[in-house]
């Protein structure tokens, strides 16, 4: 077994064994409000502690099992006991004491200890347990609905027990308003750390595997507890502690009465200002922050205010000042309290962050547009830019499918320009790639936003026009035609001409698929070409007849 489990459990054990002897010396005590009920509380965090540290200690997993339904007794009866022991210590107990009705905070822990140790049951409060690692350690368990249901009675009377002592403060006299804090607090550690647990298991360092520390927590309140409450006085130390806390606090922290004259300063503050209380005490903040102008602006603010200002020096300091008034009991300014923190570092990393954040933004955006290049790219005929037949493909299926949803036209025109061949013999391959390019230009300026013109391969150019019936298709075809045929193309310092055949189809009335469609204006092009070329065939079956 590893060390840490080992020095795991042994805390266990010391706080089991503390808590049991705690609840022993109270067993003796003479009766108080709430004693009994603290003191069988004790005894459960001990069960709890102890069983813990045996799950964890224990080889065999039928043991660990075993020990876990023990935990379970005291991690059932913890929350009841502290919630009675809240109600009676603030004299809230009188529908409580000496009645049946507090049996009913009974029935859940009950029945849970029903399921816990039924072997039938069990699997409704833990679906599954494994132990934590190959070389031991506490069960890592998954929860079932029973442990919802007692957890659902648990934290409401964890906090119906805080909501009983705050009551108690705010109602109680000077001298056991200082008790009650710490009893708030006692319950406010074990709740937060049991909650984190619930919530995130996985958050404590130097374990790899979900640990519940809240019987080590609910032992250390339990323990202020009871030497509190029960006559070890630790409550007269709260003055003291407060000054010192008020002294080690690292923000600067300022007193001005109402008549704006700085009237308290702690160590931290002394330390910024390079004086002494005694330079301080009383005097005009104008005399104290004469060199802090940005400062002491914010000692006339009347109201809560929270801002950020920057000091000079080498290098600046930028603090954050939080200005909160105080006001006696009818509700007259009494004076402020100004707390100053120094926030320069965390400054510096929100504007490294900030700088980090748009360098990535830059860099995403980089990536978005070569991306959208690259896409482009993939879709486009690199020597003349229009769409290539990769697209093309896709774009004939959507419109297909498009077309037949909505029982619409669309046309098909594919062309092929006219003795390219003798271009490329006579002026060279780049004079026909000039022949290519012009044609595309010439199509791109001339179809509509929606047509989608694309090189088919070689010298054959295809336009899918969406809603085109075929009679506007052939108009457009002939103007087209027309068109490139009084193009000029110059190349070499030479006035060139060319022209080319076309063939269309239309759906639906020719074809009611895109494939057959393009083939068949495929037939109509071949029909234009064997006819004497510059020209442009509608598919008919006598053109197919010919081909």
């Amino acid at each position: 077994m590893e060390t840490k489990w080992i020095v795991f459990a042994i805390i266990l054990l010391i706080n089991a064994g503390v808590a049991f002897i705690i609840a022993l010396i109270l067993l003796r005590r003479p009766p108080k409000d709430g004693i009994r009920s603290i003191t069988f509380m004790l005894f459960g965090l001990s069960v709890w502690s102890f069983a813990y540290a045996m799950i964890t200690l224990s080889q065999p997993l039928e043991a660990k099992l075993f020990w876990l339904k023990v935990e379970n007794i005291g991690i059932q009866s913890v929350p009841v006991l502290w919630f009675f022991f809240a109600v009676k210590y603030t004299r809230l107990d009188r529908w409580l004491t000496g009645k049946p009705s507090q049996f009913l905070f009974w029935i859940i822990p009950v029945i849970s200890l029903i399921f816990l140790f039924s072997e039938d049951l069990f699997h409704y409060y833990y679906t599954h347990t494994q132990v934590a690692t190959e070389t031991g350690g506490p069960l890592i368990i998954s929860r079932g609905p029973m442990y919802w249901v007692a957890l659902s009675q648990t934290y409401p009377l964890s906090l119906a027990g805080t909501a009983a002592l705050i009551w108690r403060f705010l109602r109680s006299q000077a001298t056991y308003r200082k008790q009650t804090p710490y009893l708030i607090g006692a319950v406010a550690i074990p709740f937060a750390i049991n909650i984190v647990y619930q919530i995130a298991p996985n958050t404590i360092p130097i374990f790899e595997v979900p640990v519940d520390l809240t019987p080590l927590s609910f032992n250390v309140a339990a323990i202020l507890l009871a030497a509190s409450i029960f006559g070890l006085h630790l409550f007269d130390l709260v003055p003291i502690a407060r000054d010192t806390v008020m002294e080690h606090i690292p923000e600067m922290v300022f007193v001005v009465d109402v008549h704006d004259r700085v009237m308290d300063a702690n160590a931290m503050a002394q330390k910024w200002l390079g004086k002494s209380l005694n330079e301080i005490e009383g005097k005009d903040p104008v005399e104290v922050f004469r060199s802090w102008p940005q400062l002491l602006n914010r000692f006339f603010f009347t109201e809560y205010s929270r801002e950020e200002i920057e000091i000079p020096g080498s290098p600046p300091h930028t603090l954050e000042i939080v200005v909160t008034p105080i006001y006696n009991r009818i509700n007259a300014l009494e004076g402020r309290v100004i707390l100053a923190r120094d926030i320069t570092e965390q400054k510096l990393l929100e504007n490294q962050l900030k700088s980090l954040n748009h360098s990535l933004q830059k860099q995403l955006d980089e990536n978005e547009r070569l991306r959208l290049q690259l896409q482009e790219q993939a879709i486009r005929d690199p020597l003349t830019g229009v769409f290539n037949r990769r697209f093309f493909a896709e774009a004939l299926d959507k419109e297909t499918a498009r077309a037949t949803r909505e029982r619409m036209p669309f046309s098909i025109i594919i062309m092929d320009v006219d003795h390219f061949k003798q271009f490329n013999d006579t002026y060279g391959h780049k004079c026909g790639d000039m022949v290519l390019v012009t044609l595309a230009k010439f199509l791109m300026s001339n179809t509509r936003r929606g047509d989608i013109v694309c090189r088919y391969g070689g010298e054959e150019f295809v336009i899918l026009m969406p809603d085109a019936a075929l009679e506007s298709a052939h108009d457009r075809a002939e103007f087209f035609r027309k068109g490139f045929e009084n193009t000029r193309i110059e190349y070499d310092g030479k006035i060139l001409k060319s022209t080319f055949s076309a063939g269309i189809a239309s759906f639906p009335i020719h074809a009611s698929s895109g494939e057959t469609l393009l083939n068949l204006a495929d037939q109509a092009l071949y029909y234009s070409k064997s006819n004497g070329r510059n020209r442009v065939t509608v598919y008919s079956p006598e053109t197919s007849h010919q081909n």
